[in-house]
């Protein structure tokens, strides 16, 4: 699983570096670089996303027999607590704030989700 993740996070990593690289020279082509530090905001939900879930897997994993359920859906309700107080807060700044904040989490979120199931697929 550690060799499985390795690999995860490299990819994962490059391709945060590579979106990031284009959507903030986008934004501060627009003049709107302010707004990179929402990006960032939104790809650290994904993150802890994507940890979050990892992380209750392999405790589901090493665990005997039992209590997967409890673990998932605790699981569940904190990355939607976590999802919820993000966007709360990008949405009280402003409706740009907000916008790039889940652009920034979805892109993030569906990257991790594409190279999870690509590389199950291999």
């Amino acid at each position: 699983m550690k060799e499985v993740l390795s690999i995860f996070i490299k990819r994962l990593s490059w391709g945060l570096a590579a979106l990031t690289l284009m959507l903030g020279s986008l934004l501060l082509a627009r003049g709107e670089g302010g707004l990179i530090g929402a990006l960032l905001l939104g790809y650290m939900a994904a993150l802890v996303f994507v940890w979050n879930m990892a992380w209750r897997l392999w405790r589901i994993a090493e665990a005997p027999t039992g209590g997967a359920a409890k673990q998932m859906l605790w699981g569940l309700v904190l990355r939607m607590v976590v999802l919820l107080l993000v966007l709360l807060t990008a949405i009280n700044i402003s409706a740009k704030v907000f916008g790039v904040t889940a652009l920034g989490f979805l892109l993030c979120y569906g990257m991790a989700l594409f190279l999870l199931i690509h590389m199950n697929l291999r």
